[in-house]
């Protein structure tokens, strides 16, 4: 999920970092995917002003421009495309919905869908805009659980959807989810508000004043490198990478990215001549590269091991599978 609204209380971010960390709004930028599966993408495309959603072919099924003109999210279901739009840049959040209509109704004034497989089996985050709000877990069995949270909040989910990291003031929630749902496994409280920007299956990084990765057992391990800050981060099993943006004098845009071990310390750095977008394969033994309209896929030591010109955004499935979507805003899947 890429999320596109800022909220009252509760401020959502899922592999990005504060506005000041992040490269400023561009009015041509290519169309991203938003979600991949292997069966197909949601894609937000900003000189379309719209969201859509394309089968594994490359057929777009549906397209939304009212979601995105409202500064709405969109995360799929089970499947992509299959979505659910929740949340709104203004006012009071609608009624999350799918394509069929009205998805897990809530009567509160903030309401974003965080995750979902279907309307039995979701995460939604809900507040009446003051200091205080709860994450609900919508489980397939059983009562709705909830879990009061205070101060503002962030949501991480690893590729495979099965381990999330929630920050709500100084605490990191682990979730896991399994046949019954979403369910909160362990706790880290830290000395300062944080937020999560990634997560893996055993690795999360969260970010307040420095950087952390937190292993969910472990005290928190400060993350150093080379960057000036964090701005995110893309983590797999296996690996790990963060990035931070920046401009020079004449206003060109420059993204650094550094390698980091288990130590939390730096095994390479790469400075890029362009604003880039990173994603990792589910076992952080790969990650892929958007820039200057081509995908570059690097090992976990920095060293490119494939490109794909054409590209204006990719990401992996899953089953890391690498979908890109070229700059005519078709789908491609290349061959491993």
């Amino acid at each position: 999920m890429i999320p596109r609204a800022a909220l009252a209380l509760l401020v959502l971010l899922t592999g990005c970092g504060a506005a000041a960390d992040q490269p400023e709004p561009v009015t041509e930028r290519p169309p991203a995917i938003v979600a991949v599966s292997a069966e197909g993408a949601v894609v937000a495309d900003n000189r379309a002003r719209a969201f859509y959603g394309l089968d594994r072919s490359g057929t777009e099924l549906w397209r939304d421009h009212a979601a995105y003109a409202g500064g709405g999210d969109v995360i799929c279901q089970a499947r992509c495309p299959d979505p659910v739009f929740s949340g709104s840049a203004e006012a009071a959040d609608p009624e999350p919905r799918s394509l069929s209509g009205v998805f897990a109704p809530s009567d509160a004034r903030v309401k974003r869908v965080l995750t979902a497989r279907d309307a039995s089996d979701a995460v939604i985050v809900e507040s009446d805009g003051a200091e205080e709000g709860s994450l609900r877990l919508i489980r397939p069995s059983g009562k709705d659980v909830r879990i009061h949270l205070n101060g503002a909040f962030s949501w991480a989910e690893d590729a495979s959807r099965t381990t999330a990291v929630a920050t709500s003031g100084k605490q990191a929630l682990w979730f896991r989810h399994d046949r019954r749902g979403w369910r909160e496994v362990a706790r880290d409280t830290l000395a300062e508000p944080v937020r999560s920007l990634c997560a893996s299956g055993t690795t999360a990084v969260v970010k307040g004043e420095r950087a952390y990765m937190l292993t969910g057992s472990d005290k928190p391990v400060p993350i150093t490198t080379s960057l000036p800050v964090v701005a995110g981060c893309a983590a797999g099993t296996q690996g790990l990478v963060v990035y931070a943006y920046w401009r020079d004098g004449g206003n060109r845009r420059f993204t650094g990215i550094s390698g980091v071990d288990s130590l939390g310390r730096q095994t390479w750095s790469r400075e890029i001549a362009d604003e880039a977008w990173i994603r990792a394969h589910p076992s952080g033994t790969t990650f892929v590269i958007t820039y200057g309209g081509a995908a570059e896929v690097i090992d976990p030591v920095g060293r490119t091991v494939a490109r794909h010109s054409g590209t204006a955004s990719a990401a992996y499935t899953a089953d890391g599978e690498l979908a890109l979507l070229t700059t005519e805003g078709k789908l491609r899947w290349p061959a491993h």
